[in-house]
């Protein structure tokens, strides 16, 4: 089932906005290497999944079957992929995680509480929160041979002191966006000592749980290690990152705590409401036969990853190889690139269009995001763009 790659030309006409979004100051095109879709369609099984249900009219409102199929499309597909025996009852359907993460933070923490984010971090986890009454305590996550050499942990430390601030959830990404990190069972397990000696609960996002590219590494779902676990844990997962079709807005929340779950539903509803209907059609299509399709899209990203990795082998770029998802953490730290940001320069300079590493945390000024989900020309043109930097 080859994977369909498109020309920049293609991609520029179709008009994505990872290829449209951000041009150079005079206009002139750049490389989409930023916003977090995919160069290569979505799955062939997708596809005619959500092309029947618009043949067949389902063009309106949610009906009454949508979500008990998508809970249990899910669990099954946590049961087979990660061997998390998920009752499809426990899982409620969502317009996306990020609204997911808003009424968690809305809904079930204690009014005003602080919110620590862990960085670096996805975008929107230090800004949601602000803009809801909670201020945001950021975490910045330990590297080098602090880390273990694990690249980048999370600094257990500095949770802990912020919920001894006050905070009253704590936002768990794994795989951890845009680091690349699958945090394995030993680091959730005392993630929990921590958490668990607090009132607080963990939004854990694992959007990009389908997506972990080292083979050898199993996927543990935080919630998935006992009942204390589940007891404090929104799990938020979609198929949108892992299928590329995050235009069509579906995400399952898992909740298998009974408490836990009945608070949820108090407001399920709500969040319910603006999920697409032929997006979650095509998310049940892709738990549910997308698994081959999947398989040669992780192929293509490590192969990106592998000329990466050795291209900058030699050179003063801080790159960790990682373990899950196509975004990747490149550090600039004392390198001399001018007066600009990275991703400035990078846009300027080189036509590439990435992420301010100042927009994923306070501490991250010399880094920038870069996107790897694209064909293996395009990959290469990145490095030696970035190369010719040096």
């Amino acid at each position: 089932m080859p994977v369909r790659l498109f020309s920049d030309a293609h991609l520029y006409r179709t008009g994505s906005l990872k290829w449209t979004g951000i041009t150079r100051s005079n206009g002139e095109p750049t490389i989409g290497a930023w916003v977090a879709e995919m160069d290569f369609g979505t799955a062939p099984e997708v596809a005619e999944a959500m092309k029947r249900a618009i043949d067949d009219g389902l063009l309106g409102y949610q009906p009454t079957w949508l979500e008990p199929a998508a809970a249990a499309a899910a669990a099954e597909f946590h049961k087979r992929r990660f061997g998390w025996a998920v009752d499809e009852s426990h899982v409620r359907l969502a317009s996306a995680v990020l609204p997911a993460l808003e009424a968690t933070i809305a809904r079930l923490v204690r009014p005003g509480a602080p919110v620590v984010v862990p960085t670096p971090a996805y975008m929107p986890f230090l800004s949601i929160p602000t803009k809801l009454g909670h201020p945001v305590i950021e975490v910045p996550s330990l590297r080098g041979t602090r880390a273990g050499g694990r690249g980048w942990a999370l600094d257990l430390e500095g949770i802990r002191a912020g919920l001894e601030a006050g905070a009253g959830l704590v936002i768990l990404c794994n795989p951890w966006n845009p680091i690349g990190r699958v945090l394995g069972e030993e680091e959730l397990r005392a993630l929990h000592e921590v958490v668990g000696a607090y009132d607080a609960l963990v939004f854990a996002d694992e959007i990009h749980s389908s997506l972990v590219l080292d083979e050898a590494l199993p996927f543990v779902s935080y919630a998935s290690l006992g009942p204390a676990f589940a007891a404090h844990t929104v799990t938020a997962t979609a198929a949108s990152k892992g299928w590329n079709i995050a235009g069509l807005p579906s995400a399952q929340v898992i909740l298998p705590d009974d408490a836990l779950r009945a608070r949820w539903d108090e407001f399920a509803a709500e969040v319910r409401h603006d999920a697409s209907v032929i997006g979650t059609v095509g998310a049940i299509a892709a738990y549910e036969r997308g698994d081959e399709w999947q398989r040669e899209v992780k192929e293509l990203i490590r192969g990106n990853v592998e000329r990466v990795v050795n291209a900058l082998a030699d050179t003063p770029i801080d790159f960790v190889r990682p373990e899950g998802t196509y975004l990747t953490w490149w550090g600039f730290d004392g390198i001399d690139l001018g007066p600009l940001s990275p991703a400035a320069t990078l846009r300027e300079r080189a036509g590439i269009a990435a992420n301010d590493g100042r927009t994923l945390g306070a501490d991250y000024s010399s880094w920038a995001r870069i996107n790897l989900a694209c064909a293996p020309d395009v990959a290469s043109r990145i490095v030696e763009r970035v190369l010719d930097l040096l």
